[in-house]
């Protein structure tokens, strides 16, 4: 492919609580400030650019935006039952029962919120946007630990 362009900014970012099956202090409810950055490798195009970095910038942000200062919660897990009621959510699962208000809670069809699963969300959805490049998508729950997703 050649051309290569890296997005990477302390303004793309999302703050989001969740938790896991395990490790035992994951499956506590916590929270992290999730920095997002993103590589696309492919030819130039007619203005010599693999992408523009505006338009890639805002479209980064409209993804990540959705998540900002919510409760993610996976709704293709197995070990989760999750009842919606009127202006609640419940879930049940590894012996915890969680009710969160409605308005605090976004949904995600993954499995568990795991950074490595959160960072190929992202890249499916800048798929969508950016069919024919490569895209590799890098979450950073901390300046120590990242996960990394690539076609």
């Amino acid at each position: 492919m050649g051309f290569k362009v890296f997005v990477e900014s302390s303004e793309i970012k999302f703050s989001a609580c969740h938790f896991l099956k395990e490790p035992l202090q994951c499956t506590r409810l916590h929270g992290h400030n999730y920095y997002v950055s993103v590589e696309i490798s492919d030819k130039l195009n007619e203005n010599n650019f693999v992408v523009d970095f505006i338009d890639l910038k805002e479209n980064l942000i409209s993804i990540i935006k959705p998540m900002d200062h919510y409760v993610l919660i996976p709704t293709k897990s197995d070990e989760l039952e999750i009842r919606e009621e009127k202006d609640s959510i419940e879930i049940i699962g590894s012996n915890k029962r969680y009710v969160f208000p409605r308005e605090d809670v976004f949904f995600l069809p993954l499995p568990a919120t795991t950074s490595e699963l959160l960072a190929k969300y992202i890249h499916e959805k800048l798929k969508e946007i950016y069919r024919n490049k490569k895209i590799s998508v890098k979450v950073e729950e901390s300046k120590s630990t990242m996960a990394f997703f690539e076609e």
